[in-house]
């Protein structure tokens, strides 16, 4: 594995492809996420996930709207105890200012869920929604509405990962929510997309987050064995990439940034850095290809969606 770490002044360009261009688009100050909508299923751990999203205050989130699926046997069988908690958590955010409200799904809960933020501008609005860690053997027969949600992504979408104690308890990851203290780690290749997704970080980083990861990967099924006398012109070409992202984010906050530039699968390596690093949060650039795409081919974001062990930020690419 080969770690770089590196600090220089900032300037305001990206690298795209080897060049250098001028960032126009970013826009200055730090609310976002101004309306939550935390998807209700409901399971057992839906009013942890509504704690969750309590965190992401430090946004400056106005509203939470509650969006409320049918529910299934196991809940029903505990659906006033449930139903008690969740009015509590709710009058607490209410306490703290926030404007809260519920909405029932019909029959077709992700364009339900959809037509809630539709209008809503870039930074707007965020979907949370909770859900377990997937295994590769499990992918086609997941019933967690979280994996059918990302398939077709309008806005940006938070999966708050669900850890089930001995006892069939349920807590997050992390269990104090998305604070101006958590790990962020940016995986990026250089894309379109990747650059609409880190627009985002830079809106966290303003918003006061703390320490923030940007790793490359070279993808090695990519490179080897025919490219493989590229590879140093590869890394220092991605290091400046890497640098000049990470000037910018300097930029915009007090914030420690380290880079990772590693060679190999990058499934692999990004779950690697997740556990070792102690990462929070993953954020990462989704393009919607269809959910029969996904399944039977897969994607990176897809992936690592389903069986990271921290929660994940899907920000898809959306073409004007």
């Amino acid at each position: 594995m080969w770690n770089f770490k590196h600090s220089i002044n900032y300037h305001n360009f990206q690298f795209n492809r080897g060049k250098i261009e001028v960032i126009k688009d970013h826009k200055g100050g730090n609310v976002m996420f101004k309306k939550l909508v935390v998807v209700n299923e409901p399971n057992l751990y839906d009013n942890e996930v509504l704690k969750f999203a309590k965190s992401m205050k430090f946004t400056e989130t106005e509203e939470i709207v509650l969006a409320l699926k049918k529910g299934t046997d196991e809940v029903d069988d505990r659906k006033s105890t449930l139903a008690k908690e969740q009015s509590e958590i709710l009058q607490s955010l209410e306490a703290e200012g926030l404007k809260t409200s519920t909405v029932d799904l019909d029959q077709l809960p992700i364009e339900a869920i959809n037509g809630l933020i539709k209008n809503d501008d870039k930074y707007d609005s965020l979907i949370i929604v909770g859900a377990k860690k997937s295994s590769l053997g499990k992918r086609i027969f997941d019933s967690e509405f979280a994996y059918e949600l990302i398939q077709i992504p309008t806005k940006p979408i938070l999966v708050v990962r669900m850890k089930e104690s001995e006892n069939f308890q349920y807590s997050t990851v992390p269990a104090e929510g998305i604070t101006k203290e958590s790990h962020v780690l940016f995986p990026t290749d250089f894309s379109e997309n990747a650059y609409y997704a880190f627009a985002y970080l830079e809106k966290l980083v303003e918003a006061g987050l703390k320490h923030v990861t940007l790793m490359h990967i070279q993808d090695i099924a990519k490179i080897s064995p025919y490219l493989d006398y590229r590879i140093i012109e590869f890394n220092k070409i991605d290091t400046d990439r890497l640098e000049g992202l990470k000037q910018r984010l300097e930029k915009l906050g007090d914030v420690k940034v380290d880079i990772i530039l590693d060679i190999g699968r990058p499934f692999k390596e990004i779950s690697h850095v997740v556990d070792e690093a102690k990462v929070d949060l993953l954020l990462l650039g989704r393009q919607g290809k269809g959910i029969l795409k996904d399944i039977f081919i897969g994607s990176n974001s897809n992936n690592l969606t389903r069986r990271v062990n921290c929660s994940v930020l899907l920000v898809p690419m959306i073409k004007k």
